[in-house]
């Protein structure tokens, strides 16, 4: 079994400082956030800076260095009209892994996803918490939020649960969710790890999801054109997955959960790369490339 590397701790000297001049919002954005947090354009950016300083003290993340907690990339996946549309239409149910502060699944809600149908985990509570505190819905949200550890899931298939009629409140932990989702969402989380955690990782998404028609996975993250090693200016171990490597990731591990048969006539994976983020936002040496994703049934 290869071995799970997870995440280090940041040697304090490598971490830039803040630079409020990074937050960009689109005029989509925008409108999410007004109608969420506030209105007032001044006293949405006080709130966006006072989050932004509190969560980059606590776990030091470049994306949260580049305010990509207030950007909706959920969204801007090819395939989010689908699931949006499966999920207004029923029996469904949607993980968000490393959901941090829950923008992407609160949007996902006000889009008219069932909220009661939908789950935000992340490793870190304080993400959790700053969410709450940006949006000022602690009490109120009708999203189920948790923390969870997703190398603790064993690997192993599992029958479909059925659990989507249950109240999601009763979630606590990841492996209640075996066999159980039909939305899996992860944006910027594999690139967090080396190929063989990658591979680790992809194995436990695939014992979450129902592995059958109607299912779909999807995500982004930081890729490359050729699959490598990334140059990481923090000096982290990544690994930089191509659109043709991400694929043959996918049909590897479903094909040893089921068949190589099931995989070959089931899964259909789609990737694509985008421009990524200017290396001034990330203090990189090159420019980054963002991998958008999904996996679903052809026969659909």
């Amino acid at each position: 079994m290869p071995e799970i590397t997870k995440e280090i701790q940041l040697d304090p000297s490598v971490i830039p400082p803040l630079d409020p001049s990074l937050l960009s919002l689109s005029e989509q954005e925008k409108e999410f956030l007004h109608a969420t947090i506030s209105s007032d354009d001044e006293a949405l950016k006080k709130k966006v800076y006072e989050v932004q300083k509190i969560a980059y003290a606590q776990h030091a993340y470049p994306c949260i260095r580049a305010f990509h907690f207030v950007n909706l990339m959920m969204s801007e996946n090819p395939i989010y009209p689908r699931v949006l549309e499966a999920g207004k239409g029923g029996n469904t149910l949607l993980l968000d892994l490393g959901c941090c502060m829950g923008t992407d699944v609160r949007k996902l809600v006000y889009d008219g996803y069932p909220a009661n149908r939908v789950i935000g985990c992340d490793l870190r509570q304080d993400f959790i918490d700053q969410g709450y505190h940006l949006f000022g819905d602690k009490d109120t949200s009708p999203i189920r939020f948790f923390t969870g550890d997703i190398f603790d899931v064993p690997v192993k298939l599992a029958e479909p649960s059925g659990i989507v009629q249950v109240d999601t409140f009763k979630i606590t932990g990841l492996e209640q969710l075996r066999g159980a989702l039909t939305h899996f969402y992860a944006g910027a989380l594999f690139h967090l790890f080396d190929e063989p955690t990658q591979y680790e990782l992809a194995c436990r998404v695939a014992t979450l999801v129902k592995l059958e028609p109607g299912t779909v996975v999807f995500g982004r993250h930081q890729a490359l054109p050729e699959e490598r090693l990334i140059d990481d200016h923090l000096g982290r171990t990544r690994y930089g997955h191509s659109p043709q490597s991400w694929a043959k990731l996918w049909i590897k591990v479903i094909g040893e959960l089921r068949s190589p048969e099931f995989a070959e006539s089931h899964v259909k994976v789609e990737a694509f790369l985008n421009e990524g983020f200017n290396v001034h936002v990330f203090q990189a040496r090159h420019q980054t490339h963002m991998l958008v994703w999904s996996i679903k049934s052809p026969r659909l």
